[in-house]
């Protein structure tokens, strides 16, 4: 499992390029652009608030409630944010 230390969320101009990697066009929409945490991208679920933590090579993090991104799978991020 691979972390990073919290890094100062950016908001800039979004980048979609992650979140259309991972998920077809129609599922994208529901998300909104919310920034970037050093190189993960920050995207909000619409309906159930929660996050997808995206980097630009596709791997999926979940942010501990201390600030710090831990590396999980695609599955797990979909489950999280679906939920």
């Amino acid at each position: 499992m691979r972390s990073f230390d919290h890094d100062p969320i950016a908001v800039g101009k979004p980048n979609w390029l992650p979140l259309e990697m991972l998920l077809a066009p129609s599922e994208c929409e529901d998300y909104m652009y919310m920034g970037r945490a050093g190189d993960i991208e920050l995207y909000k679920h619409r309906w159930t608030r929660r996050y997808l933590n995206i980097s630009s090579d596709g791997r999926c993090f979940y942010r501990l409630a201390n600030g710090t991104y831990i590396e999980i799978s695609r599955d797990e991020a979909i489950r999280h944010v679906s939920s």
